[in-house]
């Protein structure tokens, strides 16, 4: 990438000046950097993101009353010329330290524990499925993060990128493979992703793959396609399951496309989201078992972001591969859909897989 330069010192900018910004590069796109010129966030209230243009959306895996969005008052693009990125020095950070905390990660024997009792709640109650989460430290801090950024753009050409920061979130990175919806004239594109295997073993023709993994993805396939319909959608096409390659894993993967009617895509992305791929089924069981058995809170991690553009593009994310950085070090956050068919040893050897789509990066020596 010849904008490499200007795209590190840009990055490095922000984060040392503690900006509000998001940097992010959509699968065949540019890399793309919007910063506020002031540090607060706003937020848009229910019902009014058809009111936004040039805006970076991004929720916590538990929604809040209004949606936290980034504004492009500076607005940079990445491509074969350099823009001028001194432009940031427009921008006013946040007075306030980038917070610290000491997090050691979750221990196998605690998440393996979580999975055998949500495994045992999916055999003799109505609990379908629960993705379980854990967390692991990893040996890089906020001045590695906009280098640890370019890596994962040139390393992972079919994931979403984003570096993205805010006073009231903190600075998270992450580089998923799972669109959560793609909104563009009247036509829509919902992407359901489940079922995980190393690359190294997994099987290139969905048909091979494993009972438990093919009807994971059935379950998220069939919950989104349901909200479609009682939204009244037209025209539902489902097309898959494919063979998803995404670094070290490969998933099993179905697009769905449709035309919404009377309806607006916020209310389609308040339908879908969480989806079963991240939460569970039924829904609010799932939640509930989530906060029972995991250690602490997700914060950003299974939310969602992207840039929003009522006029024209809306595409938005699933926040997995993901992690929040510390001065000195980061929190990455992995899970696995955990059914009846579930054995907790695999299921760590699943987040492990996983995990190693940024630890394989952070082995990769970072220049700056």
């Amino acid at each position: 990438m010849s904008s490499e330069p200007a795209l590190r010192l840009a990055l490095r900018y922000c984060i040392s000046e503690r900006i509000t910004f998001a940097a992010f590069r959509s699968p065949g796109g540019a890399v793309t950097l919007w910063a506020q010129q002031t540090p607060e966030l706003d937020r848009c209230e229910n019902g009014l993101w058809w009111e936004l243009n040039d805006v970076f959306l991004f929720s916590p895996f538990r929604t809040e009353g209004r949606t936290p969005m980034i504004r492009s008052d500076v607005e940079l693009t990445f491509g074969d010329a350099e823009p001028h990125w001194h432009r940031l020095m427009e921008c006013t950070g946040s007075t306030t330290p980038m917070a610290t905390r000491q997090h050691v990660g979750t221990s196998r024997e605690a998440f393996e524990s979580a999975v055998a009792q949500a495994r045992e709640e999916c055999v003799t109650g109505p609990l379908e499925k629960v993705v379980m989460a854990r967390t692991i430290r990893l040996a890089v801090g906020a001045e590695e993060a906009g280098s640890l950024f370019v890596e994962a753009v040139n390393a992972r050409p079919d994931a979403f990128v984003a570096l993205v920061s805010s006073p009231e979130h903190g600075l998270w990175l992450g580089a998923t493979p799972e669109r959560l919806i793609l909104a563009e004239n009247d036509s829509i594109r919902i992407e359901s992703i489940a079922g995980t295997a190393p690359i190294a073993t997994a099987p290139m023709e969905p048909t091979g793959w494993g009972a438990k993994e093919r009807h994971e993805q059935r379950v998220v396939t069939k919950s989104i396609t349901a909200s479609l319909i009682d939204l009244g959608a037209r025209t539902i096409t489902v097309e898959g399951p494919d063979v998803l390659v995404a670094g070290p894993v490969a998933h099993l993967r179905t697009s769905i496309t449709a035309t919404l009617e009377n309806r607006t895509v916020e209310e389609l992305v308040n339908a879908i989201h969480p989806t079963p791929a991240v939460g569970g089924l039924p829904p609010g069981l799932a939640m509930a078992r989530i906060e029972a058995l995991e250690e602490g809170d997700r914060e950003l991690y299974s939310g969602f972001w992207g840039p929003w553009s009522a006029d024209g593009r809306m595409e938005l994310f699933v926040n997995i591969r993901c992690m929040r950085v510390f001065p000195d070090h980061a929190e990455m956050h992995v899970g696995a859909g955990i059914t009846k068919g579930s054995v907790p040893e695999r299921e760590w050897e699943e987040t492990e897989y996983k995990a190693d789509s940024w630890r394989e990066l952070i082995r990769t020596p970072i220049t700056a």
